[in-house]
């Protein structure tokens, strides 16, 4: 087969993905009007059966859940894509320790090398992966939890297991977890979308749901996220309490905290942006969201580059973004931490870069929030 049959299929490939991503997205609630379309409601009927028997078999004790000698408490969603699991992990975990308790962090470690085998990122003093081995959003965690340590592996009982003998942590902090059924945990969080809190309704491939709806009645406590630039939050409230009555409900916002020079570490207030022009790019779930932020600081985005989440920058894509960066004469290239970590240090000090960080804000929620974490946390 000749490169250039290769490079064909690979277009059309990718070409493929971005219509499923597309569908998956739309917001009508006609289940299907195209073939595409009625093929992937087919496959998300066969994937909403399968749920719902693995589901039952764990509800109804014929498959047993592992359960850990340690507290444990699980971050996840619904749905995929972002719906801010990470920061809110680095937000929890900084919490626990600043409480007193001594934490560890266990996520799938998506993309990494290390998923199947397992291992750990880093230790409470020393990072001991790269971000190939660890996948981006464990390595950025290690990055930012200063004396908590962060372990990957699709087998999570087994990676808890390594955490707790390793590091004898009082409690473990599961990442992207609602899923993981096979493992029993003492607090289960789910994190919502505020504006669309289940998408279009349908299960993947058709819709981004993960598992129904139904099955938000597992979750202890729901996160709304994203809740500043809601307008109908009441209605996603509304929506969520038909599953789980009397349960808590918090609001949390994505806040720009800062820019940091990746470079020399130095770091910025965002309002540094106003009125700068730049050359943006990220490889997230909702590029769009990033590239929104960057609008409400004043920035003029004059290229705006999105790539498909978790994506793997190649040298080739690191030139063309600095090469259209210095064509355009921007005065800025700005990027995500998750991105960042994913590229290195292949862009050069020479031209200004800054990463945004990203923090979470509870807001006026923040008093009701840690202390209902705390009061799960304790025995």
């Amino acid at each position: 087969m000749g490169l250039k049959t290769l490079r064909s299929l690979r277009l059309c490939g990718e070409l493929l993905q971005r219509k499923i991503e597309a569908i998956m997205k739309k917001e009508d609630t006609a289940p299907f009007s195209s073939v595409l379309e009625f093929i992937l409601y087919l496959f998300s009927l066969a994937y909403s059966a399968i749920v719902r028997i693995k589901t039952s078999f764990y509800k109804n004790g014929i498959i047993k859940s592992n359960q850990l000698p340690c507290k444990v408490i699980s971050i996840g969603n619904l749905t995929v894509g972002g719906t801010g699991k990470t920061p809110l992990a680095i937000y929890i975990a900084d919490l626990l320790k600043r409480s007193g308790y001594r934490v560890a962090v266990v996520s799938r470690g998506y993309g990494g090398s290390a998923e199947k085998t397992g291992g750990i990122v880093s230790n409470e003093k020393t990072i001991r992966m790269e971000v190939e081995q660890a996948g981006d959003e464990p390595y950025l965690m290690a990055t930012r939890l200063e004396g908590i340590p962060v372990v990957v592996g699709s087998n999570r009982n087994r990676a808890g297991n390594k955490a707790i003998s390793t590091f004898n942590p009082d409690i473990l902090l599961l990442d992207d977890a609602f899923q993981h059924i096979q493992l029993e945990r003492d607090l289960n969080l789910c994190l919502c979308d505020a504006e669309k809190p289940f998408g279009n309704g349908y299960l993947i491939p058709r819709g981004p749901l993960r598992e129904p709806v139904e099955h938000l009645r597992r979750a202890d406590a729901v996160v709304l996220t994203r809740h500043k630039t809601l307008k109908g939050s009441t209605n996603s409230v509304r929506d969520i309490q038909k599953y789980l009555p009397g349960r808590p409900i918090f609001r949390c916002s994505h806040i720009p905290s800062e820019l940091r020079e990746p470079a020399t570490g130095k770091t910025h207030n965002v309002e540094i942006l106003t009125g700068r022009t730049v050359l943006a790019f990220s490889g997230i779930a909702k590029n769009e969201d990033f590239a929104a932020l960057l609008a409400e600081l004043g920035t003029t985005i004059v290229k705006f580059i999105p790539f498909p989440d978790h994506y793997r920058y190649s040298n080739s894509d690191v030139t063309k973004i600095l090469q259209t960066a210095k064509g355009l004469n921007v005065d800025y290239i700005v990027t995500t931490e998750k991105d960042y970590v994913r590229i290195g240090n292949r862009l050069p000090a020479s031209f200004p870069t800054l990463i945004l960080v990203i923090s979470i804000s509870f807001g006026e929620d923040t008093p009701a929030f840690e202390n209902f974490i705390k009061s799960k946390s304790g025995d």
